[in-house]
């Protein structure tokens, strides 16, 4: 069964390097990967698991760096790879805080290929009203150029753990609403929004809304992919990750579903929103 891997982490070799000098001035990456037991990979590493697990694509995110430098350097080696290696799928990231940058950003890496923003996320602050107001102007461009949006959420009860946030999940649906031609994937199952695609009119909303499993074996029981196979066979797309978790992690609690709810996960649903490799 071919795996198409929704959800990875890659890093230039410089910034794992100096990752503790620069969680001294990024607050939100201190919180993800200021401990020196976080794992990040460069390209040797992401190459060494696609092999090792014969992943036929990845989406490589990056990171929300406030130092617009940054943000332009992970970018740059994120394309870099997938023009190196055609099983990546680029996706970058841009500032939040100013539009007109952020844009031009996206333009930029726009031209060299890149495929979606993301993986969007407010650590520290949580998403609310402001939060989707600083997305819009980006969304909507995004929406006319057909890039896909990966956007953080997390859950809002059970354990907590760094980078945890509140999530406005009415402004979620705000946004939804407002950018109605948008493809999005919300992480980590949509911090448990999903579940509230019972209700017709969110279900009739999110027809652009995909989930991804990032995280899963950290936050719910292996029943979950019992419910998945049963009322969201379609919308929802493996995402190990990776390097926190791989889909050897995955492998067997997966095995709770049928064979065809497995392809769609692992590969037929996000073969239908990135295209063919």
């Amino acid at each position: 069964m071919p795996v198409l891997d929704a959800h990875a982490h890659l890093f230039p070799p410089e910034i794992i390097r100096d990752r503790h000098t620069l969680a001294q001035r990024e607050s939100a990456f201190s919180l993800i990967y200021g401990n020196e037991r976080s794992p990040m990979v460069d390209y040797e590493g992401l190459a060494a698991y696609v092999a090792e697990q014969q992943i036929e694509s990845v989406v490589c995110c990056s990171f929300p760096f406030r130092d617009p430098g940054l943000l332009s350097q992970c970018n740059d080696y994120i394309l870099e790879a997938a023009r190196r290696d055609t099983c990546i799928i680029p996706f970058v990231m841009v500032g939040l805080e100013n539009g007109e940058s952020a844009l031009q950003e996206a333009e930029r890496c726009l031209k060299l290929g890149a495929r979606g923003i993301g993986e969007v996320a407010f650590y520290e602050r949580g998403f609310g009203s402001s939060e989707r107001e600083r997305l819009h102007e980006l969304a909507a461009y995004m929406e006319g150029k057909k890039l896909i949006l990966q956007l953080h959420l997390n859950e809002q009860v059970g354990h907590t753990y760094k980078g945890k946030a509140e999530i406005d999940f009415r402004e979620v649906v705000r946004f939804v609403e407002m950018h109605p031609n948008l493809d999005a994937i919300f992480a980590h199952l949509g911090g448990g929004l999903c579940f509230y695609e019972f209700m017709p009119e969110i279900r009739k909303l999110f027809t652009r809304v995909y989930y991804d499993l990032a995280a899963t074996p950290y936050l719910y029981s292996k029943e979950i992919y019992s419910y998945i196979e049963r009322f969201l066979p379609d919308k929802v797309l493996f995402g190990s990750d990776f390097p926190l978790l791989s889909f050897n992690r995955y492998r067997t609690e997966m095995s709770a579903m049928g064979a065809e709810g497995r392809e769609k996960v692992c590969y037929w649903n996000g073969r239908r929103l990135f295209g063919a490799p």
